[in-house]
């Protein structure tokens, strides 16, 4: 695309200093040399930038490594602690309130088996919970960046109502009764959409890790190329997002992501939207537990001990599960990435669901693109902390 927009020498410093600290950020410890090589810069320009972030206080000079035959190099890190987000999860089973540094990484987490009410008990100690984990970590209000909210349930287009929460058994509850208690700017978002972006960050991270030379960080963190993933989530309800450089796709109704309301059997199961054959009325964590009259460690302790009804259930689970994710590659042409509670157990049998997928699609493909997330449960859970911490990474 041809532009007349003038690039002026601040443009680029800022540049410059944005992609020398997402390459600290992502290589975790690295030093100024292998800065330079990667990113093809000076090394002056480096030191300059290094400087101007050390006075933000946001890195950190942690010991040297190795010597190689001369001056051992020093070791520069993000500094973890100079800027925070704060993750709360709310759930019918109660209240969980995470504190995220700057690395992504959780410092401290509180749990409290706290039900859902309208009345302002139920908003002041969420706000409590968050004030508690704030103080106790010493964190200043400078540098807490926001509060995010995750829910289980449909928000309106601008996310200020939660419209319907099946779970929680709320309706049309104003957002704003949740944050009003809370000092920090907040905002709240589906649970599932928040689990995405902490796999996507997550798989970036590891993607990146990977990395040597310039094209490498390019491609993956500053370049205009698509690293665009749809993700599916398995929980006792099933959603998921699509995410490119980022950003988080919503559509027209704020309901992006809705895949297990997508029909897969017309006129079959009962789904809990109360709609019929709905793909999460088969391949939730309750068709492997609830239904089962079992636990899912249960299930899978049955299945490796070869219980032929157990067999059954599972063979028809594997079957709905790739009809669905091939539906939904059809529609992407992208890499499609399974995450949740129940993605772990079927990670030993990954090779015959790409069978499978590979089975049901209409051109070539080596089932590739399907893949299992990577973070954990816990970090999944920090997703609406992370785009907090994204967002100011962006504009370093």
């Amino acid at each position: 695309m041809i532009t007349t927009e003038k690039i002026t020498t601040t443009d680029v410093k800022r540049f410059n200093k944005n992609r020398i600290f997402r390459l600290i950020h992502y290589a975790d410890k690295i030093s100024r040399q292998e800065i330079a090589d990667i990113l093809q810069l000076s090394l002056p320009t480096v030191n300059q930038n290094l400087k101007l972030l050390l006075e933000k206080n946001l890195i950190d000079f942690v010991g040297n490594f190795e010597s190689t035959g001369g001056r051992k190099a020093q070791a520069i890190t993000v500094n973890g602690m100079s800027k925070c987000a704060v993750s709360v999860n709310l759930s019918d089973a109660g209240i969980k309130v995470s504190l995220v540094d700057l690395k992504g990484e959780i410092v401290f987490s509180e749990k409290k088996s706290i039900s859902f009410t309208e009345d302002a008990v139920y908003s002041e100690s969420i706000a409590q919970l968050v004030k508690d984990v704030i103080s106790r970590n010493n964190v200043a209000d400078e540098d807490v960046l926001g509060v995010g909210i995750t829910i289980p349930g449909i928000f309106d287009n601008d996310n200020k109502t939660l419209v319907f929460s099946p779970t929680m058994g709320i309706r049309n509850y104003p957002i704003a009764e949740l944050t009003k208690a809370i000092p920090y700017t907040c905002r709240a978002t589906n649970i599932t959409r928040a689990n995405a972006y902490a796999e996507f960050w997550f798989d970036r991270k590891f993607e990146n890790l990977t990395m040597n030379n310039v094209e490498d960080f390019n491609r993956s963190a500053a370049s205009g190329q698509s690293d665009a993933k749809l993700y599916v989530m398995l929980n006792t309800g099933v959603g998921g997002a699509y995410i490119d450089k980022e950003k988080l796709q919503t559509g027209v109704h704020n309901r992006y992501g809705e895949f297990g309301h997508m029909t897969i059997h017309p006129h079959g199961r009962k789904c809990f939207c109360g709609k019929e054959g709905c793909f999460e009325a088969y391949v939730s964590a309750r068709r492997l537990s609830t239904e089962q009259d079992c636990t899912l460690d249960e299930f899978f302790s049955q299945l490796q001990q070869e219980n032929p009804r157990f067999i059954k259930v599972f063979e028809e689970y594997l079957d709905d599960l790739t009809t669905g994710i091939n539906n939904l590659y059809i529609m992407c042409d992208g890499n499609v990435v399974v995450g949740g509670p129940v993605a772990k157990y079927l990670v030993p049998y990954q090779d015959k669901i790409r069978r499978m997928l590979v089975e049901k699609y209409s051109f070539d493909t080596d089932g590739s693109y399907f893949s299992f997330a990577q973070c954990t449960a816990e970090q999944a859970d920090t997703g609406a902390a992370l785009m907090f911490l994204g967002e100011f990474i962006s504009n370093i």
